[in-house]
């Protein structure tokens, strides 16, 4: 006899056989990013993507290689005077990996979201959920706010990485949970390159420190368990296909842990730090109020410009979902679950950590302790591995409610302390609402400042400030107030429904897959709606609009008339400073023609300090020393009228601006006819102050070596081939002299041979390359072919024949098995 206060005999959804359960679900799933984007998956159309076609603008040296040569060129020659193209562009050692993304690229980020979703719901069901509680988890980390961010922001890797990371868990998950130990190492393996594949360090280092903790987790449960041996033995799977799955990306991993000592990752040789400075690495810290957008988006006004917290600026909240909160809080207070405590501290802990700047307490020790912490910036992006952590918490506490209400003892009441502390914690946000006075730190300050300049009257005088007050009272601040009210009330109503469906599950009046349905639904509809505030109209372009036809649409004159002249009469391109492109922080020039400045997060070094901070071609910096610019083999610069460099002539001028020739340019390679050798990296930096030496004539070579050059007007240099990553020159002298060559110098790969005789590269000028060259006639050649590139082709493909044989084996036991047991 059927029983209506039992609502599990009433569950249609229930009694439905398991595999159309998880087919219904992954339909779900699939159909999400279609909803989510709609313009760009069915309707022809794709996001601009401004960090795509800065991506793309900065690799135009590396593809316009490979199309002439047909090989890897592993240099970039057209940004930042030259730097190793794996942080740019480097292809697959293992091509089937690209051909296979290569099928969906045209229905992006669709493909990537059934990757992301897909993973986080298997992981879930393998972890022993519910179908409808696993697709609850997966779409609570899956429509996670940052994801759209990301995604129209052009940060196609992270997105990857994220997407790939359930995937790695879930592999770590079925080694070691499972008996048979052979599919667990193969799909942990083959996760773990896919996820490195996806070339976001950052976002695999998260969650790197996630399996850790479960492993730490795991250990001591062996501990207690008195299983350490068979945890020993499962340890050992983990870390054969852990290495297993790092070879698989060897050829860029190893090369570009050589690269991270040379890049601003691995500190600069001024002040010997060993990764970035604390306070560039804790730019983007997470503000410890603005942790409140977990679940209300805009109660610090969302995405810049309304954005008013303390970061500088934003293009919007990691938002987990209203129904995040309730279900978190349950999990805590009613599910005794130590692997969900794992997760829960893996995630509080992320949060601390996304504090940064603004919790140094913390965060400045692990800074200077905790393992490779120091090279990534943004600490906000801990947040990504929160969303993901605090979504398996919510599932638990979903979970714990389904089988609580499918007992005999399920009493409404039994849920008022969850509910109370939520109800709590609603009340702490009206309050919070109520008391805050909606202004950026300093912002009335600013204003103030402009009014001054404005009217040219004292910043102090009372009558500004009390129009700075006003303005942002009048202006700024209501729109602020209405955007978190509202947010407050929509979180309100989410919470109201919620415990609505709570009620009406526990007293049997609906089934609880109806209830876990509805759970979904709402989560659905709230963060999808959220999503949709940060994904604009204009950021959305016709599918045929490539970024090489982007780039194109932004051709000057100015861009043509360098671009035409930029290699003339010589066999290597001059290099351009376009001032008028604010070029260190800007790739689209380098479209159309070799600069000094560009765009990339990690820059080498050298670079970093010459062209930042107090660096001497720093444009802001009142130490800059235009001179440097001659010894760059900068021909161009782009400016307005009225250029304040001397040396340099108008040549061409339209309404975009002026093109600057510079008179004093030096050639590519040049004899000095001294040379200055140090050892301390300070000193040969001061000597790259203005008005210190005449470069075009002495050299600044860091070495304990002995050398010297001398004037010799019968010396004759001519650059006779020259792509980026090879260089051939050939040499004439009557005496022994120093060679300067216009390159930047990075001593991981490149080799000079002189006559076929390897010769050392000397670190010249503090950011080039010079080479000691004896009397007579020579040919000198440079190659960069870096080692550790070679080698990680190598272990790449190794990796790949490891994972094929251990896929041939499961399958052949798997058959194996199968037959035995049919017989």
């Amino acid at each position: 006899m059927t029983d209506p206060k039992n609502p599990s005999q009433q569950d249609f959804f229930a009694k439905l056989p398991e595999s159309r359960q998880h087919i219904i679900a992954l339909v779900i799933l699939f159909l999400i990013p279609f909803v989510l984007f709609t313009a760009t998956t069915i309707g022809g159309k794709e996001f601009k993507r401004h960090d795509i076609t800065q991506w793309r603008a900065g690799a135009e040296s590396v593809i316009e290689y490979r199309e002439t040569y047909d090989k890897e060129p592993l240099w970039v020659n057209n940004m930042f005077g030259g730097m190793p193209s794996f942080v740019v562009s480097t292809k697959d050692a293992v091509p089937y990996l690209d051909r296979i993304a290569s099928l969906f690229s045209n229905i992006y980020p669709a493909f990537q979201y059934w990757v992301l979703l897909s993973g986080t719901y298997f992981l879930l069901v393998m972890m022993g959920f519910r179908t409808l509680t696993s697709l609850f988890g997966s779409l609570m980390y899956g429509l996670t706010t940052y994801f759209p961010i990301i995604i129209v922001a052009g940060h196609t890797s992270k997105f990857e990485a994220l997407a790939f990371a359930p995937w790695m868990i879930a592999g770590y998950w079925l080694l070691t949970r499972k008996e048979k130990k052979l599919p667990g190492l193969l799909l942990f393996s083959v996760a773990v390159t896919l996820e490195l594949r996806s070339a976001h360090p950052q976002v695999t280092y998260y969650f790197a420190y996630l399996l850790g903790s479960l492993w730490v987790f795991d250990t001591w449960k062996a501990y207690k368990e008195n299983q350490l041996k068979e945890w020993g033995i499962t340890t050992l799977f983990l870390v054969v296909g852990g290495v297993v799955g790092l070879l698989g990306h060897a050829q860029k991993l190893l090369a570009l842990q050589e690269y991270a000592e040379y890049s601003i990752r691995g500190g600069s040789a001024l002040d010997n730090s060993t990764g970035l400075t604390s306070s560039y690495a804790f730019a983007w810290s997470q503000g410890i109020r603005e942790t409140w957008t977990l679940i209300m988006p805009n109660i610090f006004g969302g995405a810049s410009p309304e954005y008013w917290g303390p970061k500088s600026v934003t293009s919007g909240p990691h938002y987990f979902g209203a129904l995040s909160l309730p279900f978190v809080i349950l999990a805590l207070t009613k599910r005794r679950s130590k692997t969900m405590y794992a997760f829960f501290a893996a995630g509080t802990l992320g949060i601390l950590f996304s504090w940064g700047g603004n919790f140094r307490l913390l965060n400045e020790f692990a800074f200077d302790y905790i393992p490779y912490f120091d090279k990534f910036r943004a600490p906000e992006t801990w947040l990504t591995l929160v969303a993901f952590c605090y979504s398996v918490v919510a599932v638990y506490g979903l979970e714990w409610f389904a089988d609580f209400v499918s007992s005999k003892k399920n009493e409404f009441k039994k849920l008022y302390v969850p509910l109370g502390i939520t109800g709590g914690v609603l009340v702490v946000l009206f309050i919070m609402v109520s008391s805050m006075d909606f202004t950026r730190p300093g912002e009335v300050s600013n204003i103030a400042n402009q009014i001054a300049r404005q009217n040219q009257v004292s910043v102090d005088n009372p009558q500004v400030q009390r129009r700075a007050q006003s303005y942002v009272n009048t202006q700024l601040v209501p729109e602020r107030e209405e955007k978190a009210n509202s947010d407050l009330l929509r979180l309100a109503i989410i919470l109201v429904v919620a415990t609505g469906l709570l009620y009406l599950t526990t007293s049997g009046k609906i089934p609880v897959s109806v209830s876990l349905m509805g759970f979904t639904i709402i989560l659905a509809v709230d963060m999808m709606s959220v999503d949709k505030r940060y994904i604009p109209e204009n950021t959305i372009v016709a599918g045929n609009v490539s970024p090489e036809k982007t780039l194109e649409s932004q051709r000057r004159d100015i861009d043509t008339f360098i671009e035409e002249r930029v290699s003339a009469n010589t066999e290597y391109p001059y290099r351009v400073l376009p001032i008028l492109d604010n070029p260190y922080s800007n790739a689209t020039p380098a479209y159309f023609y070799p600069m000094i400045g560009g765009y990339t997060g990690a820059k080498l070094s050298v670079i970093q300090d010459v062209m930042y901070g107090q660096g001497p071609l720093n444009l802001q910096n009142q130490n800059f020393n235009p001179q440097l610019l001659d010894l760059f083999n900068v021909k161009y610069v782009t400016y307005v009228q009225g250029l304040p460099f001397d040396g340099y002539q108008p040549v061409f001028e339209s309404q975009n601006g002026v093109v600057y020739e510079n008179q004093n340019v030096l050639p590519k390679a040049f004899f000095v006819d001294s040379v200055i050798t140090v050892q301390d990296p300070n000193t040969t930096f001061e000597y790259l102050m203005p008005g210190q030496i005449d470069f075009s004539e002495t050299a600044i070579v860091e070495t304990s070596e002995a050398l010297t050059s001398s004037q010799d007007t019968t010396s004759e240099v001519e650059v006779t081939t020259y792509t980026g990553p090879e260089m051939t020159i050939d040499i004439s002298r009557s005496a022994p002299g120093f060679l300067v060559l216009s390159e930047v110098y990075y001593p991981a790969g490149w080799t000079a041979t002189l006559n076929g005789e390897e010769i050392p590269i000397y670190k010249t000028n503090y950011f080039l390359r010079g080479m000691d060259i004896p009397a007579g006639n020579h040919t000198l050649e440079l190659n960069f072919i870096p080692r550790s590139y070679e080698i990680g082709v190598m272990l790449a493909w190794i990796s790949v024949i490891i994972q094929a044989l251990i896929a041939a084996f499961w399958i052949f036991t798997w058959f194996k098995a199968r037959n035995s047991s049919g017989s």
